[in-house]
């Protein structure tokens, strides 16, 4: 009966830990999605000095979340992410708006598709 009992608690730490994990790389995939769509419509507005503001603090919370991040996805995903986010922040800097808008759109498909590969889905258990 004791194994019994260990083995249900053993079961529900381990979903918990799960849906902590899914929940929160879920939530902050979406933060970032919106920051970038943020800087994205301050582009169009041409207001670059705006942008280039929120580039660099979402840059910044990137980095100061990429560590815990980091522990729950593939490093590599992780590291591109953040490579694109600079950029981002590089082309306005230069104010070349067309790669910014190319690198941001591969931002946020990379981002998507990291909120995406920690669903419970049979593709994604395989």
């Amino acid at each position: 009966m004791k194994r019994m009992f260990l083995a249900v608690i053993l079961v529900f730490i381990a979903a918990s830990a799960s849906l902590t994990e899914l929940f929160y790389v879920n939530s902050r995939a979406d933060s970032f999605i919106s920051s970038i769509s943020q800087i994205d419509k301050a582009v169009e507005e041409k207001d670059l000095s705006k942008a280039l503001t929120l580039c660099k603090t979402t840059e910044e919370k990137w980095y100061d979340n990429a560590a815990y991040i980091d522990i729950l996805l593939i490093h590599d995903y992780v590291d591109n992410i953040g490579i694109s986010i600079s950029k981002m922040r590089s082309y306005l800097s230069s104010s070349n708006t067309e790669m910014y808008f190319a690198e941001s759109t591969g931002a946020k498909k990379a981002l998507a598709s990291v909120s995406g590969s920690e669903y419970p889905n049979f593709e994604n258990i395989l």
